[in-house]
């Protein structure tokens, strides 16, 4: 379907003639036809209904109508935008607000794809706990947060309706070990958590928060030796063979790949838990806008992700 086809199914519903909309649009009468043909061929269905020497519209055809309206309409108000849009010269920087589980390194092209539609845009990074970096959304102090959330966690829902939620990546929470540890007492069942000193995330995590909330609602008696919001640290821990931990799956895909780590799926832990942007109520919605730029991104596939970490995003 062109628009020129479409342009001429129009003029000749509003003519119901073939050789006055010929007339109207400077062209031949089997020009007509041929686009009028080549509509209906491509909706196996017939637009007008021939009776002896007059043309109507057919069912089809009076539905196609409104749709062929609508579509010219907007390609008449978007070339209206685009003789009218005046880029923008100078832009704030794109504050971002770094939470856990995102494995940032300094691999990802992010801000090049930034100064590649915005050449002045530059990029500030904040990295504190998923609670702290809420606030500071909320307090306009960073444009956009980007953190695990676990999706069957209280906190999923109450984030997508405070805030505009992005999922950038689904994942699997692990119980996650080294092969030499996890040789012994490693079996699918959460009280393995009760038999091994515990590596987890900090506090003020909506990972951690998940994990609590399981540990509780299983009444689990566990042994926590290190809390640290550094997935770098406890991946290094973990490695060394001081206990297990919890994490989720993108941040040790390396590792479970590589063989130096072990992941177990335990059903009553083991849920998604999605890397996430949350950004403010509607802000997203500008267009264009470094915001919206920066959310699509980190949500489509213009960018090849490492599977074992989102890039850096440096200023």
């Amino acid at each position: 379907m062109t628009l020129s086809q479409i342009h001429t199914f129009i003029v000749v519903s509003q003519t119901l003639n073939f050789t006055q909309a010929a007339r109207e649009l400077g062209v031949t009468q089997p020009a007509i036809s041929t686009q009028i043909q080549l509509l209906e061929e491509e909706f196996q269905t017939k637009l007008f209904n021939r009776v002896g020497r007059r043309v109507y519209l057919s069912q089809t055809g009076l539905l196609f109508l409104e749709q062929a309206r609508q579509i010219l309409e907007k390609v008449n108000q978007s070339s209206e935008a685009m003789h009218h849009f005046k880029p923008i010269s100078k832009v704030d920087p794109l504050r971002l607000g770094i939470g856990f589980g995102t494995g940032f390194t300094s691999q990802t092209p992010f801000q090049n794809f930034i100064r590649g539609t915005y050449k002045t845009g530059a990029v500030q990074t904040h990295q504190a706990s998923d609670l702290d970096l809420v606030r500071d959304l909320e307090g306009n102090k960073v444009d956009m947060v980007i953190t695990q959330i676990p999706e069957e966690g209280s906190a999923y829902d109450e984030l997508a309706k405070k805030f505009d939620l992005h999922p950038i990546q689904k994942t699997n929470i692990l119980v996650v070990a080294a092969p030499h540890v996890a040789s012994g007492k490693w079996r699918r069942d959460p009280r393995v958590l009760e038999e091994y000193p515990l590596i987890l995330p900090s506090r003020q995590t909506f990972f951690r928060d998940y994990i609590d909330s399981i540990i509780a609602r299983l009444g689990l008696d566990t042994t926590v030796t290190l809390e640290t919001s550094d997935t770098d640290l406890i991946r290094k821990v973990l490695l060394s063979g001081i206990g297990i931990g919890l994490l989720p799956a993108l941040n040790i895909r390396v590792e479970l790949d590589g063989g130096t780590l072990t992941g177990l799926s335990v059903p009553e832990i083991s849920s998604p838990s999605i890397l996430a942007a949350l950004t403010r109520k509607g802000e997203c919605d500008q267009i264009p806008s470094m915001l919206h730029l920066a959310v699509k991104i980190l949500t489509s596939s213009w960018m090849s992700l490492n599977p074992a970490s989102l890039a850096q995003i440096s200023a």
